[in-house]
């Protein structure tokens, strides 16, 4: 499974760029999980345990208004990783996700991650570098979004 799991990771961009000795020290710290077609992986503002990388399948990241409108803010599918940001900051998970079809996950927890980080500081270097793209990457719904055109107004 180790063999798999290396195989995902490498084609990962948040991982591509870590040596084989790298690759080989995370990949037992991760777990694979399956998730049927609507079934959350985790709630917005649950505490983040993890991040999360796509094998197969689509997962479905969103966000609810108060009034139960939802806004999908992104569909993450093969070789896309998610729920990076509140794995260094500390925070909460910042949106939903959900499968949006029957999936393979990779789950790399909290507390494993931040270990390989101390453990391989450049390996953690090379993973912040990739991971400033996803800073960038709307984390919020604009203001506004999930209400209707006259809540716009």
């Amino acid at each position: 499974m180790t063999e798999d799991v290396e195989i995902v990771l490498r084609k990962t961009p948040l991982f591509a760029s870590l040596t084989e000795t790298e690759l080989r020290a995370l990949a037992p710290r991760v777990s694979t999980r399956h998730f049927q077609r609507g079934e959350f992986l985790f709630g917005e503002g649950d505490p983040c345990k993890g991040l999360f990388l796509v094998a197969s399948g689509k997962i479905r990241i969103f966000k609810l208004s108060p009034e139960g409108r939802e806004q999908v803010l992104a569909v993450e599918g093969p070789g896309s990783s998610f729920a990076e940001l509140p794995v260094f900051d500390g925070g909460n998970y910042p949106a939903a996700a959900s499968a949006l079809e029957d999936a393979k996950v990779l789950f790399i927890s909290r507390k494993d991650f931040q270990n390989f980080c101390r453990e391989h500081p450049d390996g953690a270097l090379k993973v912040i570098a990739v991971g400033e793209h996803r800073r960038t990457r709307p984390a919020i719904a604009p203001r506004g979004s999930l209400h209707g055109p006259a809540a716009r107004m």
